[in-house]
């Protein structure tokens, strides 16, 4: 079988008693930070491996030169109301990126500084903190040797090496210098200070992501920009295209940020973008779907609300396995779109008491409320080497096998936040790729704003899931979930749940997943061995079989269950 393609399978991995399909935050903080800075750039991340998320914040915008901070989570769910720690350096700081640089096991951050220490007639750059064993180096240890405008990073695998790389956004609209995108790659654990790509043309780029936007193993590049369209370039294995594959045709483009995500569960990624009128434009959150690989260039939904909008983000937070629009703006209140089967209402369904200047907004479940352990299996074909890991963000990658062997950090990059893992080395054909990773039911979200007399602050997820003593703790049940998506054209995925030991029959024996065709025929074997109380997802390959129906049977825990699929080439 040759390698599956990933898709993302939030929906498949919820029963359907697990969905509210409320939006589950009070209009009110839960936690407000008392230290009066511009922040900009956030991150929710375990710095110091000790399985809790902490709170990392750029602080300055193009206001005053001001520090990064960390709020170290306190190991119960809860913030110091001001930074553990903070830099020794200060800059305009813009967006912070996380990734672990050189493969040691701990998180490292990367910030875009806007401007320069002159303002705005001065150059900014980008630069980067490394993480000693918990705690970020005091003064960064790496910074660009080219001056540059810009107020977005983010890190992806540009070369397919399984090493980050750092993608930067770069331009100023206020005062239209323009500036091109770039590339900086990872050499051996370290950046390198001139960047190795460089977009073919100049504009003025507010923010960064990678995705692979038609599924073919590589990440794409994708720029949210002011007074230009929003554009992607695409990767083609041994380069990225330094002209934009694709861009945005719709009129009044004053992009702030973007969001990435499947909103409609089709495996395709979708490009959510938040337009901030300031400078021009209508000023709505929009979302341009992906149809089979391709971006349309106009948006499928828009919010009807108009203003300076900010921060967004696309996550579940509704817990029914689609994916919502959270946004927030510019002297406005947060706001929550819920996603009913793929489509968004114009108004929203949830809108915070706060009003500041809104710049990020990121999700985690900061108190360990909902963590579940997951685990994904793929089938290599010697030639994919990324893979989409489900129910993202993750709040942690446990282990990374292929075939019994476990690969250090160092052989792997990873997102995360959009969920994603690029290997170094290529899984030879038939070999096993085994993720083990936990996520969350329970998604928290934490905002920063540069108003100075507000702080950063905390939603608190209240959906009633029950906070467990380990991660295998939650009661799995016997479960099947359908395969998705289905109809499906050659590979899809199949998600199921081992019970835990209360449920469990005496003597269960292995776990046993079979394919077979409308006349009975066992087809495939995708499972067969022994598995622990959990969930799992295993990814099917039938680009060798015939359009049909096709049925597929899960054996475990001394139960029988079987479900149907269509095959359509």
């Amino acid at each position: 079988m040759r390698l599956s393609t990933a898709v993302v399978l939030g929906a498949l991995l919820l029963s359907a008693g697990d969905a509210t399909g409320q939006v589950p935050f009070p209009v009110t903080p839960n936690w407000i930070s008392t230290d009066a800075d511009y922040s900009t750039g956030a991150a929710l991340v375990d710095l110091n491996n000790d399985g809790w998320l902490d709170f990392v914040v750029a602080n300055g915008n193009d206001i005053e030169r001001q520090h990064l901070v960390v709020y170290y989570n306190k190991r119960d769910g809860t913030f110091p109301t001001i930074p553990d720690w903070q830099s020794d350096d200060v800059d305009y700081h813009g967006h912070l990126a996380a990734a672990d640089i050189n493969g040691d096991g701990f998180t490292d951050i990367a910030v875009s500084i806007y401007i320069g220490a002159g303002g705005f007639a001065e150059k900014g750059y980008v630069k980067l903190y490394m993480n000693e064993s918990g705690t970020l180096e005091s003064y960064p240890s790496w910074r660009s040797l080219d001056s540059l405008y810009t107020f977005s990073c983010d890190f992806g695998d540009a070369n397919g090496d399984g090493a980050p790389d750092l993608a930067v956004a770069c331009g100023e609209a206020y005062n239209y210098r323009a500036e091109q995108n770039r590339i900086y790659l990872n050499r051996a654990g370290r950046l390198e200070s001139l960047p190795s790509w460089k977009s073919s043309q100049a504009g003025y780029s507010y923010d960064v992501g990678w995705a692979d936007f038609d599924n073919d193993g590589l990440l794409d590049l994708v720029f949210a920009n002011e007074r230009r369209p929003n554009t992607m370039f695409k990767n083609y294995g041994d380069s990225l295209g330094t002209i934009p594959i694709w861009q945005s045709g719709d009129p009044s483009q004053f992009a702030n940020s973007l969001a990435l995500g499947d909103l409609n569960n089709d495996g395709y990624i979708d490009l959510g973008i938040s337009d901030n009128k300031q400078l021009g434009g209508t000023g709505h959150f929009k979302v341009y779907r992906n149809n089979g690989g391709t971006l349309n260039d106009t948006p499928f939904w828009s919010a009807s609300f108009s203003g300076q909008e900010s921060g967004m983000t696309l996550v579940d937070i509704t817990n029914d396995g689609w994916r919502d629009v959270i946004g927030g703006g510019w002297w406005e209140p947060c706001r929550a779109f819920p996603n009913v089967n793929g489509k968004f209402g114009q108004l929203p369904s949830w809108v915070s008491s706060t009003e500041s200047v809104v710049e990020a907004i990121v999700a985690g479940d900061v108190d360990n409320r909902g963590l579940d352990t997951v685990r994904v299996t793929y089938t290599g074909n010697g030639l994919r080497k990324l893979y989409t890991i489900p129910r993202s963000p993750i709040q942690q990658l446990i282990s990374v096998k292929v075939g019994q062997e476990t690969l250090t950090a160092a052989a792997y990059c990873s997102s995360f936040e959009n969920g994603w893992i690029s290997l170094a080395a290529t899984p030879g054909p038939g070999d096993t790729l085994s993720l083990t990773v936990v996520a969350s039911r329970s998604l928290d979200l934490a905002v920063t704003n540069w108003d100075p007399g507000v702080g950063n602050y905390l939603f608190m997820n209240n959906n009633g899931v029950t906070a467990v003593a380990g991660r295998e703790a939650h009661p799995y049940g016997f479960k099947l979930l359908q395969n998705y998506p289905n109809p499906f054209n050659s590979e899809t995925a199949i998600a199921y749940r081992v019970p835990d030991q209360q449920q469990q029959a005496p003597g269960q024996g292995k776990t046993r997943l079979m394919i077979f065709d409308l006349a009975g025929r066992e087809v495939a074997t995708l499972v067969n061995r022994q598995e622990p109380p959990g969930e799992y997802t295993v990814h099917f390959d039938a680009s060798n079989l015939p359009s049909g129906v096709y049925f597929y049977r899960l054996h475990a825990a001394g139960k029988v269950m079987a479900k149907r699929m269509i095959l359509m080439k």
